[in-house]
């Protein structure tokens, strides 16, 4: 796979992750679609024993995150966390038996593929991850305010309409357990660069927050 640190992309062989991963008992969760990468760092921070792996199809805005992480822990490294440059359409083939995966904010093809929903690419990542895995999605609904092309003619998710999701995620092993908004203290918790745009001055309901269990679907 190949692993953002700072302005140089390094590739990580099998035997290289694994070594990575025999350091932290726990993990990995992968945040999707990572960003700027502010998410994985706060994860990782709070849970130190956790693998945390930023993964996204554009390496630039999460280079300097990258870079910091790498960094000496005095200097405030933070050793569990790691950057990863891949679509999730194309998941390194390495990253496996994850344990937990988040999707925050996500924004274009991502986006479409959460809220049309596309059942190969819910499949592909339900594959890579455990049974019983977590996960926690989050959807900005300024996508439907004014509409973005992403989300096409789909009405904009609550929790009472969550129903016309849940047929295809399920489909792909993706069971929603709970849905609701966040608040502002919800938004702020999240460490993304979204927490000062919508969590400040938030007097709508911004955010909605899935969460549930993720199990192998079978191709049969």
């Amino acid at each position: 796979m190949r692993r953002v640190v700072g302005k140089s992309t390094i590739e990580l062989d099998a035997a290289g992750f694994a070594e990575l991963r025999a350091q932290f008992p726990d993990g990995p969760l992968v945040d999707l679609g990572t960003g700027d990468g502010k998410h994985v760092l706060a994860v990782a921070r709070r849970r130190p024993d956790t693998l945390v792996v930023g993964l996204d199809a554009g390496p630039d805005a999460m280079r300097r995150t990258a870079a910091r992480a790498a960094g000496k822990p005095a200097k405030g490294g933070v050793p569990n966390a790691i950057f990863v440059w891949a679509a999730v359409e194309e998941l390194p083939d390495d990253l496996a038996d994850i344990a937990e995966v988040h999707c925050l904010m996500p924004w274009g093809s991502l986006l479409r593929a959460f809220v049309q929903p596309s059942e190969p690419v819910l499949r592909g990542v339900a594959a890579r991850c455990r049974p019983g895995a977590e996960f926690l999605l989050t959807l900005n609904l300024h996508a439907w305010r004014p509409r973005v092309p992403e989300v096409g003619d789909t009405a904009e998710p609550t929790p009472e309409s969550i129903d016309r999701l849940a047929p295809t995620y399920a489909a792909a092993g993706w069971h929603i357990d709970a849905v609701d908004y966040l608040d502002a203290a919800g938004i702020a918790g999240l460490g993304t660069s979204w927490t000062k745009r919508l969590g400040s001055s938030r007097t709508e309901l911004d955010v909605l927050a899935l969460r549930g269990t993720l199990t192998p679907a079978s191709h049969g």
